[in-house]
C-alpha cells in the first residue's frame, strides 16, 4: 500500500465512523468557546438556569415578561452557556506504530477521526505528533488535507525545525520510550493515540492525562499478530525501534511466557487508567474502523453514539 492509498483509505474510514462514532463530549459540561454543548456557565442555551436584576443595555429579548407582569420589576433570565470543548490530541509516531500497513493506515483513521469529531462539535483542536521525548505541533489542516505524515517527515530533524523541546533526547537509535511530556491543556478532551508499547509505569502519562479538569482518553492501536509469538524454532527478531537484531530460539514455554507478558502490559495500563478516571480502550487494526470503535472502545465509553 503506497503513502496516498493509505491516507486515502484512513480518510475515508475516519469520515464514515465519524457519521456513527464521536469522541465522548457528552461526559461532563464543559467550559469552553461558544458551540454546542452545555457548559457550566451562564449564556444562551435554552436550558433555563436563574434570572437577575435587568440592567440598562440587556439584551431585552431575555426579559422575563411573565415575571415583570406579576411583580412590575424587571428581571433577566439567565441560560446554561452553549459551549465547545477544546480537543487536544497526540500520536505516538515511533516506529511500532507503523509495524505493518493496516496499523498505520488504523492510526492515521484515529487522527483523522478525532480531527473530524471535533470539526462537527465546533471544538478547537490541537495536535502533537510524538517520537519519544521529540514533539512537533501539528496543524489541524494538515490532517483534513491528508498531509500530516509528508509534512512531519520533510524539512529535516526536529532539532533543525526548532520542534523539539529543550532537554528531550531523541528515541530514535535507542529502545522504545514512553512519548511526552505531552503538551495537554488544562480542561480539554485530551485523546493519547498510542500503542503502548513501551516499557515502564504508566503513571507519569495517566497523571499528566488526568490533571486539569476535562476527559483523558486512551485509544491504543493494536495487531492480533502482536499478542502472541506465532513462529517457532531459530530465528531472527528485529528491534523495529532501533534495529538491533538478535537470534532467539523460540519454543512454547518461550510463547506461554511472552503471551503472558503481554497481556499484563495491557491489564495494567486498563487498572492505571481506571484508578486515574482515564478512559482506556484497545482498537483493532483489523477491518473497518467503524466496526473496531463498536466493541471495546464504545464499551469503555471511549467513544459514544453520534447524534
Amino acid at each position: 500500500m503506497n503513502a496516498d492509498a493509505a491516507s486515502f483509505s484512513a480518510r475515508r474510514g475516519a469520515l464514515a465512523a465519524a457519521a456513527r462514532w464521536r469522541l465522548p463530549f457528552s461526559r461532563q459540561a464543559w467550559r469552553g468557546l461558544a458551540g454546542n454543548w452545555l457548559g457550566a456557565g451562564a449564556g444562551s442555551s435554552l436550558d433555563f438556569q436563574d434570572h437577575r436584576t435587568y440592567v440598562p443595555g440587556d439584551d431585552p429579548r431575555h426579559i422575563h415578561w411573565q415575571a415583570f407582569a406579576r411583580t412590575g420589576a424587571l428581571t433577566m433570565k439567565l441560560y446554561r452557556a452553549e459551549v465547545a470543548p477544546f480537543v487536544d490530541v497526540a500520536v505516538d509516531v515511533s516506529a511500532s506504530m507503523a509495524l505493518t500497513p493496516a496499523k498505520l493506515a488504523r492510526t492515521d483513521e484515529l487522527v483523522a477521526f478525532c480531527v473530524e469529531c471535533a470539526d462537527r462539535a465546533g471544538a478547537p483542536v490541537r495536535l502533537h505528533a510524538a517520537h519519544g521525548r521529540t514533539l512537533r505541533a501539528m496543524a489541524p489542516d494538515e490532517v483534513r488535507a491528508e498531509r500530516w505524515r509528508e509534512r512531519m517527515n520533510a524539512g529535516g530533524s526536529a532539532a533543525e525545525r526548532g520542534d523539539e523541546k529543550p532537554g528531550a533526547t531523541k528515541a530514535g537509535g535507542n529502545a522504545a520510550v514512553a512519548p511526552g511530556p505531552l503538551p495537554w491543556r488544562p480542561g480539554a478532551l485530551k485523546v493519547l493515540i498510542s500503542d503502548l508499547l513501551f516499557p515502564g509505569d504508566p503513571a507519569p502519562l495517566l497523571v499528566a492525562l488526568a490533571a486539569g479538569a476535562g476527559i483523558g482518553v486512551v485509544l491504543a492501536p493494536g495487531l492480533a499478530e502482536e499478542a502472541g509469538l506465532p513462529w517457532r524454532g531459530n530465528i531472527e527478531l528485529t528491534d523495529c525501534e532501533n534495529g538491533v537484531v538478535r537470534r532467539q530460539r523460540v519454543d512454547e514455554p518461550l510463547a506461554t511466557r511472552y503471551a503472558a507478558a503481554y497481556a499484563r502490559h495491557f491489564a495494567l495500563w486498563r487498572e492505571a487508567c481506571r484508578k486515574r478516571g482515564v478512559l482506556f480502550a484497545r482498537v483493532p487494526c483489523e477491518g473497518l474502523l467503524m466496526n473496531a470503535l463498536a466493541g471495546e472502545p464504545f464499551a469503555a465509553g471511549a467513544v459514544e453514539a453520534g447524534l
